[in-house]
């Protein structure tokens, strides 16, 4: 719906796209959808266009105003009024018709008043920032919204192919115990368990396909799509693992100075304290007298709109009004506009906290994500290594099939536990862009990401 829009002012700085053009979705591409066809964003950019339009009209306010009449007036006096006439007019005969003609050309300006005109543009001028802070909010918001969902859908890929990976590795141990049991040195029980374990892996398969059908369900609405079903071609973009190696120092100090640069909410609240104090401006304006010109240009004719030079006159005055008492109510009016400031003032320095606290918080849950990724790449090599073993001991007898049952689950329940991990260091890592407001960098400005947020 704003692709065009999009393309035309540069909010994004990579190639539009839509969806149905798309083959292989990642992160990215499917930020740049959502920027373009999410109609709630849609609707904050009109949101802002109105801001714009109410800057006009406070921009007009310092020009003059000039007005054009005319009027034509066909008057047919009564039967009786005429004889009255003639008769006072000596028998004379009264025409009864009559017609009047009206051209006027007037002009008017405010000189001065008080400043309040200054004030409203400031005031409309701030409006309209605001509007755009909360445009940007809403996309920073968004941005956000897509990545949970993007990496919700991402996860179940991942646990269906672990459970797709359990699945296989049960079916060739069912087939090995058949053959065992074939040739006499097997049991049936063995067969069964295995093919339990296929059960439960099946289970599982539909479980994943079950979340990421939902996950890409979210996602589609987020993108825009009204029919809430993403294209039947698409697949997502397989995630890297990250290494120890490519994480990066996070520094506090720097971040918040990020957020405190970039973050719109927080842009958003310093404008209204200066459009509050725009306010007090406007408010006391009518505390000083107010200066208008005026001038007009009026002619009228009679009987015919033959209008010449020597129809017209003309009139200029310069008006000048003060008003001495109006109950106390400016007092008051400008006595609600400081106290508005002083709560714009409060609602700033908890806004200041809200993000620092965001900002600490994303770091925290960024640096416990490293953590367990370390922990559960370096978990799921020592059991794999342990279901080897066993499996090793199991086809030579010295070890029993429940042991071997036991390894096999703590690997599937060990790698799920590695993508979680993996999809919490992606998750965590874009939460910190939102709370600095740095994911919105490269859809306003064409600048790439500083190497802060990763």
């Amino acid at each position: 719906m704003l692709l065009a829009a999009i393309c035309v002012t540069g909010v994004s700085t990579a190639e539009c796209k839509t969806l149905d053009d798309v083959q292989v979705l990642d992160l990215v591409t499917a930020q740049q959808v959502a920027l373009a066809d999410n109609p709630t964003l849609a609707a904050a950019a009109e949101r802002v266009e109105q801001a714009r339009y109410r800057v006009k009209q406070a921009e007009a306010l310092y020009y003059p105003s000039i007005d054009a009449g005319g009027t034509a007036t066909s008057n047919r006096m009564s039967f009786n009024n005429a004889a009255i006439l003639s008769t006072t007019a000596g028998g004379a005969e009264i025409d009864r018709n009559s017609e009047k003609f009206n051209l006027s050309l007037g002009a008017s300006w405010l000189v001065f008043d008080g400043f309040s005109r200054k004030f409203s543009n400031l005031i409309a001028g701030y409006g309209q920032e605001e509007s755009e802070q909360a445009r940007r909010d809403g996309m920073r918001i968004l941005l956000q919204s897509v990545a949970v969902s993007y990496y919700g859908a991402q996860l179940a890929q991942y646990n269906k192919d672990i459970a797709e990976a359990d699945f296989s590795f049960n079916s060739k141990q069912a087939q090995e115990a058949q053959i065992s049991m074939t040739a006499g040195a097997g049991s049936l029980s063995a067969v069964l368990n295995f093919q339990v374990q296929m059960n439960n892996a099946s289970t599982n398969i539909l479980l994943a396909k079950r979340d990421y059908d939902l996950a890409m369900f979210g996602l589609a609405i987020l993108l825009g799509r009204e029919s809430g079903q993403m294209p039947e071609s698409l697949a997502l973009a397989r995630m890297d693992m990250v290494q120890e190696s490519e994480y990066y120092e996070l520094a506090p100090e720097e971040l918040l100075n990020a957020a405190s640069i970039n973050r719109p909410d927080l842009l958003r609240h310093e404008i209204g304290v200066q459009l509050a104090d725009s306010t007090i401006g406007a408010t006391e304006a009518s505390l000083y007298p107010k200066l208008a010109l005026n001038g007009i240009i009026d002619g009228n004719r009679s009987d015919n709109a033959d209008f010449n030079g020597d129809d017209f006159g003309s009139t200029v005055a310069l008006n000048l009004s003060y008003n001495l008492f109006r109950g106390g109510g400016d007092k008051a009016r400008i006595a609600e506009a400081k106290s508005y400031k002083r709560e714009a003032a409060r609602t700033l320095e908890q806004q200041k906290n809200s993000v620092t606290s965001d900002v600490r918080r994303s770091i925290t849950n960024l640096e416990q994500a490293r953590a367990q990724l370390l922990l559960q790449r370096a978990s799921v090599k020592l059991v794999e290594q342990t279901r080897d073993l066993v499996e090793e001991g199991y086809k030579a007898g010295q070890e029993s099939l429940a042991r071997f049952n036991e390894v096999q689950r703590d690997l599937v329940r060990t790698q799920s536990y590695l993508a979680v991990a993996l999809i919490s260091l992606y998750t965590n890592r874009q939460a910190l862009k939102t709370a600095t407001g740095e994911s919105l960098i490269p859809y306003l400005t064409g600048a790439e990401l500083e190497p802060a947020v990763q």
